[in-house]
């Protein structure tokens, strides 16, 4: 069979002497870790995947591991998504920034909202416009993270990417030169009840996309991190009040809403989301939201708490670590 070059994948392969070489740009200085000079190998020519494609898992559903995987499968790479949860309503606020909506190709349909207006509410209740910037035609756009993720994951199937409905379990880190990764998961796919079915893979590379807690990182002893933690329940309010929100948006700060963060009041097809979240403060994030509990109280009084949420994410880099990946976003 003809080898066939595949498109360069950043972080596929920890470099050696004879191949050709890209850097990768130094990190930011406020990574803790060290800068590590990188080069891919990833051409179906490879002597690792002679007579097939080169064999990717992505772990984790959510933006960063659909975008992932549609990108992978794109280039010809067998790729298989991991996700656990194919419903998850992650409390995220869900705002996007327009260039987003071009640079993922998204949609208009999936946003639910196109914010015009902002305004910033400070700790004595004093609202400040701040979305006085935005040129006519620029908005930030209103997204719930069912939607998106979904859609991102759906578009990497159509692109060749297989999803799996699975929990990660754990990962066997290659022996030698040319061993491969061996991923450990529970299948939810194979009819065989709630409890699914333990299966193995075995890939080239990983990519871990799966958040704060992340096993993929635990298992490359990836090393300590902060994280923030939010807290959001989302808000029914009548098509009336709705109005209010219609493109408006509000940020709330102080001490009664976050240490060391800020809370948000974001409007979705029929709800507010309202949330707050923390990186320093975390057993005390669900009595963090007193104020915005009160402060928005007038306009949507009369409401209905539809679901609270939990999660959290990364504030920090991408992190490259030899054949596997960890894509770190916040995702607050």
């Amino acid at each position: 069979m003809a080898s066939i070059a595949l498109k360069t994948f950043v972080g596929l392969r920890q470099s050696t002497p004879e191949n050709n070489t890209i850097v990768l740009s130094k990190p930011a200085a406020t990574t803790t870790l060290p800068y590590r000079r990188l080069r891919v190998n990833a051409s179906k020519s490879s002597p690792r995947v002679t007579g097939r494609n080169l064999r990717v898992a992505v772990v984790g559903g959510g933006p960063a591991g659909g975008a992932a995987a549609e990108t992978l499968a794109k280039g010809g790479i067998e790729t298989f998504l991991i996700e656990r949860k194919l419903d998850n309503c992650k409390p995220c606020g869900g705002a996007i920034p327009l260039c987003m909506v071009g640079e993922f190709d998204l949609p208009l349909d999936i946003i639910d909202r196109r914010v015009t207006k902002m305004k910033m509410i400070s700790p004595s209740n004093v609202a400040v416009d701040i979305g006085q910037t935005l040129k006519p035609h620029e908005y930030i756009g209103m997204v719930r993270r069912e939607v998106l993720d979904a859609y991102l994951r759906d578009r990497a199937s159509t692109a060749g990417a297989s999803v799996i409905n699975g929990l990660f379990l754990k990962m066997d880190l290659p022996q030698s030169k040319n061993a491969p990764y061996v991923l450990h998961y529970t299948d939810y796919n194979a009819k065989t009840g709630s409890a699914g079915e333990k299966k193995t893979m075995e890939v080239d590379a990983v990519i871990g996309a799966d958040g704060a807690n992340s096993r993929v990182a635990k298992g490359i002893n990836a090393g300590e991190y902060d994280y923030a933690i939010a807290f959001q329940e989302r808000i029914k309010i009548s098509d009336e009040k709705m109005k209010y929100y219609e493109n408006l948006a509000e940020m709330y700060v102080g001490e009664d809403v976050s240490p060391d963060f800020y809370g948000w009041v974001f409007p979705k097809c029929d709800h507010v989301a309202v949330g707050t979240g923390t990186v320093t403060h975390k057993g005390d994030i669900k009595n963090s939201n007193s104020r915005l509990d009160s402060a928005p109280r007038h306009r949507i009084c009369s409401s209905e708490a539809m679901c609270y949420e939990e999660g959290c994410g990364f504030p920090r880099m991408r992190e490259l670590y030899g054949c596997y990946m960890l894509i770190i976003l916040l995702s607050i």
